[in-house]
């Protein structure tokens, strides 16, 4: 037997061996085959006449094509078999009798022939459906104890209950209790108008001590920091806490480096297996910065959520039923922070940012009002000669429902010293993500008829809870870096809509073909197709729904976080002994949030038969807390205050959160079948 590298090497020999008589024996071949050939007799080839005949003559180049079409009235009915892929169409006479032109095309579209005007038929659109659940838990509760008689430290659990009872205050300041219209077995209509009413209602009160922002309709639309106007909304990588921006400098270029970073000869200089080397020698893997750091804090939590949609749109809309157009951003950021430095408020200032971003824009262009006169003069002004029309019985769904929870616990009991020259102890720094992004492309008609009700939802609910508790006690006199608090909390969402609606009432052409449709007709009239709204197109491709047509983007993300840190540091005779510096993290906490929902469309004009809904708002709520009893004391009174707004069986029948009641990730508001098509496969 031999050893393993043996074994490979003969097996590599083995395979070229077999290779290299391959070769030989393809050579040897062809040799014997020459030979073959020259023995071989020799006998007169067989004597082929070729006839070509090419009775069209070539002519000089002619830009413009002179042609005049058949008049189709003196062409008896006919069949072509292939009419898409023969030049010169060959046309069969149909039965006598048959009183309507049938034209079989190859592909997914038919098209057939009747008083002289070809019908296309188009595949229908369809329905799309998502259901994204995102929970992370994480539970880093560590003890550390290098003294021989271990300080005095309050149990974590203690700090899991005044967690508890802010979460519970918390979720008193969310704006919209309705939830996700999920179930799609029957119209959502009644579902969001509550929603619509509810926003209607909502007003900047604060209920609690917090600070609200709330902006509605068109005032909601802009970009908004912590409810003011700006111009600029902050880049996260430059509001992170110091710790991490420390961790993450911005990267400089060496002298030798080129000064152009887009410089083609960059890449080719550069090593592609710089960092595929194998394991360095173990005093590189463990190499620590000089000093003594204890880092118990600096933890990051991350939900993060991206939707795209240019599912279904039309330049022309008719809705016989309603219109629902809502536009949702709700953000609350809720921090408790209390820091103690040998019984000193040593907490450095923490930072809460609501973000928020709503545009609506025109899928047109802009340009010269005198230039685009000028460039439309000659366009066509013509009506549709044609269309094409294909129909649904029943709804159309655009729906992407996205949950995302985090919940962290990081309370570390530390009591620690020093006596080697440099140390790193981490007993934080955890990290949690959650992250999803889709991107949906659909379908585009000239004109959508829907039957039912047109309903459009865009909602992003975000929610930051963050309690930090440190107490730090330390013996002897000695230099050292603190920082204690410099927590993040971020909410960041955006929706943004390409294309405008614009509503008017409904005309009686309209209203007619939409009865047609729901009485059974495949196609419609001239009074649709030659509507002024339609003037320059040729051929009109057409959708009709008998139902509703319904999207739904439901964002809803939430971050939990307790980091209450108990660090006792027995540095007597430190200095003398190490000479070196202390550097000691508690806070540098991040909780964020950031979403963006974006509609690709075009402008529409939308004809609606009954009553139009459309409505914006954005909710803006922060609630810090700096002097609270880090045993929770001063919490239960305002737990309490905030039952009052929390929805019905979140909390006990007394109004009280049970004492022993453990805090879980989110269940879905709806508890239904998430099968999309449980009527369907019922």
């Amino acid at each position: 037997m031999f050893d393993k590298v043996t074994e490979i090497v003969a097996h590599m020999i083995g395979f070229f061996h077999i290779a290299v008589e391959e070769e030989r024996m393809r050579d040897a071949y062809d040799d014997f085959k020459a030979l073959q050939l020259a023995d071989a007799e020799t006998n007169d080839l067989t004597n082929i006449v070729v006839t070509f005949k090419a009775p069209y003559t070539l002519t000089d180049f002619t830009p413009v094509l002179e042609y005049t079409p058949p008049d189709l009235e003196q062409v008896p009915q006919f069949y072509g078999p292939d009419i898409l892929n023969t030049h010169l169409p060959y046309y069969h006479p149909l039965a006598e009798g048959a009183d309507e032109l049938a034209w079989a095309a190859s592909g997914s579209v038919s098209l057939s022939f009747s008083f002289n005007r070809p019908h296309l038929t188009l595949e229908p659109a369809g329905s799309v459906v998502t259901i994204t659940i995102q929970n992370a838990w994480m539970e880093d509760n560590d003890d550390l104890f290098m003294n021989e008689i271990p300080a005095d430290f309050v149990d974590p659990a203690e700090y899991l209950t005044t967690l508890q009872s802010i979460n519970a205050i918390a979720q008193a300041l969310g704006v919209v209790a309705t939830s996700a219209p999920l179930d799609f077995s029957k119209s959502t209509l009644d579902t969001v108008k509550a929603l619509h009413e509810s926003m209607g209602d909502t007003d900047g009160t604060s209920r609690i001590g917090e600070t609200v922002t709330v902006q509605h309709g068109d005032d909601a639309y802009g970009s908004y920091v912590n409810g003011e106007t700006v111009e600029e909304t902050p880049i996260l990588d430059d509001i992170m806490p110091a710790y991490f921006q420390a961790e993450n400098p911005d990267v400089v270029l060496s002298d030798d480096a080129p000064e152009d970073e887009e410089d083609p000869d960059a890449l080719a200089n550069t090593d592609p297996f710089q960092g595929l080397d194998g394991p360095s020698p173990a005093s590189e893997q463990f190499e620590i910065d000089d000093g003594h750091h204890l880092v118990t804090g600096a933890n990051v939590m991350v939900n993060d959520a991206s939707i795209s949609v240019g599912w279904l749109d039309a330049p022309v809309i008719s809705v016989m039923g309603d219109v629902v157009d809502l536009n949702v951003i709700s953000q609350v950021n809720v921090l408790f922070e209390h820091v103690t430095l040998n019984a000193q408020d040593g907490a450095t200032v923490s930072a809460n940012f609501n973000v928020a971003t709503m545009s609506h824009i025109s899928s047109q262009p802009v340009t010269d009002d005198a230039a685009m006169a000028e460039d439309t003069g000659g366009a066509p002004t013509g009506l549709p000669q044609n269309w094409a029309v294909t129909r649904i019985d029943g709804d159309i769904i655009m729906a992407n429902w996205v949950s995302q929870f985090s919940f962290m616990t990081d309370h570390d009991r530390a009591d620690v010293q020093f006596t080697g020259s440099n140390t790193q102890i981490v007993m934080g720094d955890n990290t949690i993500v959650n992250l999803a992004g889709f991107m949906e492309i659909g379908y585009g008609y000239d004109l959508v008829m829907i039957g039912g009700n047109m309903i459009t939802v865009n909602q992003i609910s975000q929610m930051n809870v963050v309690m930090d508790y440190d107490t730090v006690t330390f013996t002897g006199d000695v230099p050292f870096g603190f920082s204690g608090g410099d927590n993040l909390l971020f909410n960041g969402a955006n929706i943004s809509t390409t294309g405008i609606d614009s509503y008017t009432d409904m005309t009686s052409n309209f209203a007619n073909a939409s009865n047609a449709f729901a009485n059974g007709a495949t196609t419609i009239n001239d009074s649709v197709a030659h509507d002024n709204a339609f003037a320059g197109d040729d051929i009109l491709t057409v959708l009709y729904i008998s139902g509703d047509f319904t999207t739904l983007n439901w964002l809803e993300q939430t971050n939990i976080m307790g980091d209450s840190d108990q660090v006792h540091m027995a540095l007597d005779n430190f200095q003398a002994q190490t000479g070196a510096s202390i550097e000691l993290v508690t806070g540098s906490n991040a909780a964020i949030n950031t979403a963006s929902v974006n509609i690709y469309g075009v402008d529409s004009e939308v004809r609606v038969g009954g009553e139009a809904y459309s409505d914006a708002l954005l909710y803006q709520a922060n609630l810090i807390d700096t002097d609270a009893d880090p045993l929770g004391v001063e919490l239960p009174a305002l737990a309490n205050e905030a039952v009052a707004f929390l929805a019905e069986g979140m909390m006990s029948p007394d109004g009280e959160a049970p004492s022993d009641a453990e805090i879980v990730a989110t269940a879905p508001e709806y508890s239904g079948n998430p099968d999309m098509m449980q009527t369907m496969l019922a």
